[in-house]
């Protein structure tokens, strides 16, 4: 893991460059922690986040994108930490007015400290569609990942998402994402699916709800996590394009006998620009209406 941070300031410092030209830039930044529990007696966690996202939009159609989450967390208790890291890249064209493709590259990576960590390599086509009443994208690619190297084994990802805007104010969206692990004629499906929403009052409140579902093919149980929250935003205040945010969430384990709780708040401070509305990056909503292209990094980034 020792390279994934030098390597995604190298990626946003060769993106800034080029963002100067751009006719459209928009994109935020959340800063933030949170405080989990569980309901089996498993020790107190807590969570150190970084979330962010990038777009740039030129005059000749062009369009760039980049998207970054970075959590750490740490046990009572127990010295080793886990550590989780996504980063992705997008570049396409629009055309035919509200259309557009390109290509995608996905990181991810998850570590234990003491037990080493595992990365996979994800990158494939999207097609999408955005104007000011919704916005969709469908995708297809494959993912690389160092433990099945020696084994024969084929991982398909394939999914899209699809948001709508309640008019100036509010966004309702959702995911569904499946991996797919195939070898010797057996298929191994690992899905998510989500559904959130933000909407932005009065006198600066803001309030965001969302939930997702994580499912592993002929396996027992499944993992729901859902979540609500509220936020401020201080440029109704002061001049500072800032909010404040809480959410509670409560993720799930079910087996179908026993079902695993573990309650969560989680606390942020997101910075929107370019006229992105501003859902914090950390919260469930977000993770609901923007996954990350494959089934496994989509749960990684949500269970944190």
């Amino acid at each position: 893991m020792s390279y994934f941070k030098p390597c995604l300031a190298g990626v946003f410092a060769a993106v800034l460059p080029v963002s100067v030209a751009a006719q459209d830039i928009s994109g935020a930044a959340t800063f933030g922690y949170g405080h989990f529990k569980s309901s089996d007696g498993f020790p107190q966690t807590s969570v150190r986040s970084l979330d962010g996202k990038l777009g740039l939009r030129y005059d000749n159609g062009l369009l760039l994108g980049a998207t970054a989450s970075s959590a750490r967390a740490s046990f009572d208790g127990i010295d080793e930490n886990i550590s989780a890291n996504v980063f992705g890249l997008t570049a396409g064209g629009a055309f035919a007015e509200f259309w557009n493709a390109g290509a995608y590259y996905e990181y991810g990576e998850l570590g234990v400290d003491g037990f080493g960590d595992g990365s996979i390599d994800s990158y494939g086509l999207f097609l999408g569609y955005e104007s000011d009443l919704m916005g969709m994208e469908f995708f297809f690619g494959e993912t690389d990942n160092f433990v099945f190297d020696d084994a024969d084994i084929t991982w398909n990802d394939f999914g899209g998402r699809v948001s709508f805007n309640v008019g100036a104010d509010g966004v309702v969206g959702g995911h569904a994402v499946r991996s797919r692990l195939s070898s010797g004629g057996v298929d191994l499906d690992l899905t998510s699916y989500g559904l959130g929403g933000s909407y932005a009052f009065r006198d600066g409140l803001t309030a965001h709800a969302g939930v997702t579902r994580g499912e592993i093919e002929d396996l027992a149980g499944d993992l729901t996590t859902f979540g609500i929250g509220f936020g401020y935003d201080l440029s109704a205040a002061a001049n500072f394009p800032a909010m404040l945010s809480v959410e509670l969430a409560r993720s799930r384990i079910d087996d179908g006998e026993d079902r695993y709780d573990e309650d969560s708040i989680r606390l942020g401070i997101t910075l929107p620009f370019g006229g992105a509305k501003a859902v914090p990056l950390n919260s469930i909503a977000a993770n609901a209406m923007s996954p990350n292209r494959t089934a496994l990094t989509t749960a990684i980034v949500g269970s944190f």
